[in-house]
């Protein structure tokens, strides 16, 4: 098998980080199983992976039903007879206040984020355990560390994830396995696809993606690079990383913080009307990469040097915090 090209599945892979992702894979010279419920989609990414001289087969795909990636699992064996990596990455996302969102949108967006990846992470690892070898990279949030008001079951869906991978992680060093089965949880910032314009959305305004936005491109590369050199998490954004240091160590500023910038920045001044957005079936529109945000917004250049004060203003703080701490007790004695 060390001769044969490495096989990467990717799911949700007809758009947004999904495809970005796929055709990463295929520049790194992996053949690819694409899932997704879009056919249409899912063909003209697998035509830009051929092109790149490797495999691509395509398995329409709801993640939400356990034989169906069941089905994902055996249609890459008997199209390559193995796979060597597994992108859990199909997601759905839901904007409006607890109280105001139906439970059963809420329901759709735990099936869709969190059993999904539940159905994807199954059906690898069995396949990993079986050929002794292999690497599940889920794709969270950075919201599983750092929450935000609006998004509360995103969020929460996403914390999930995360939590699993670390449950598993330990079980397999527990199993003796950990050395060559990997489990990767990847937390993205804010990144330009159109997550914000097929959400469902309850808020009665237009969703914008809040400053900075992020190049799925870079977090295709992220995500190929853990498939050849795992590591357990990985934040993907100088801001998400910062957000998370923040709700880590300033909760409470971080509540009264994220409060006011979630309203004033997520929110656009358009009423719209209520949506399902893309909960229940696929939309037609707002396909590809990109969603069109970092057209409109800062530059990263600008975005960097703000997060680079935020991360040393807190940096300084700890310090701060440490000495009057070290300083207390030295006087106590």
């Amino acid at each position: 098998m060390s001769d044969e090209p490495k096989v990467a599945v990717i799911t949700g892979a007809s758009s947004g980080i999904g495809r970005a992702t796929a055709l990463q894979f295929a520049y790194a010279g992996y053949n690819v199983v694409l899932a997704a419920r879009r056919k249409d989609e899912l063909d003209t990414v697998a035509e830009y992976c051929r092109t790149q001289g490797v495999q691509a087969i395509t398995v329409v795909t709801d993640t939400t039903d356990d034989a169906a990636m069941q089905a994902l699992g055996e249609a890459a064996i008997d199209a390559f007879d193995h796979f060597d990596v597994w992108v859990n990455n199909a997601g759905v996302y839901l904007a409006g206040k607890f109280d105001d969102v139906p439970l059963k949108d809420m329901r759709r967006v735990v099936d869709t984020n969190f059993f999904g990846y539940v159905h994807g992470s199954y059906t690898a690892l069995a396949h990993f355990k079986s050929q002794g070898q292999g690497t599940l990279i889920n794709i969270s949030s950075v919201n599983a560390t750092a929450p935000q008001p609006f998004v509360g079951i995103y969020s929460a869906s996403k914390a999930a994830v995360r939590t699993l991978d670390e449950s598993i992680r330990m079980e397999l060093r527990l199993d003796g396995l950990h050395h060559d089965i990997h489990v990767c949880t990847v937390m993205p910032a804010v990144i330009d696809t159109n997550i914000f314009k097929n959400s469902a959305n309850y808020t009665g305004k237009e969703l914008e993606a809040p400053d900075p936005v992020y190049d799925p491109k870079y977090v295709a590369k992220q995500i190929v690079h853990l498939a050849e050199h795992p590591k357990r998490e990985v934040i993907i954004g100088p801001a998400g990383k910062l957000l998370a240091l923040q709700n880590a160590h300033m909760p409470g500023s971080y509540e009264r913080m994220i409060s006011r910038y979630s309203r004033a920045r997520g929110l656009g001044d358009e009423p719209v009307a209520i949506s399902h957005g893309n909960l229940f079936k696929p939309i037609a529109d707002n396909t590809g990469i990109y969603g069109g945000w970092r057209q409109v917004k800062v530059s990263d250049k600008q975005v960097n040097m703000v997060v680079g004060l935020g991360l040393a203003s807190i940096a300084t703080i700890a310090g701060v915090v440490l000495f009057w701490q070290l300083h207390k007790n030295k006087t106590r004695k």
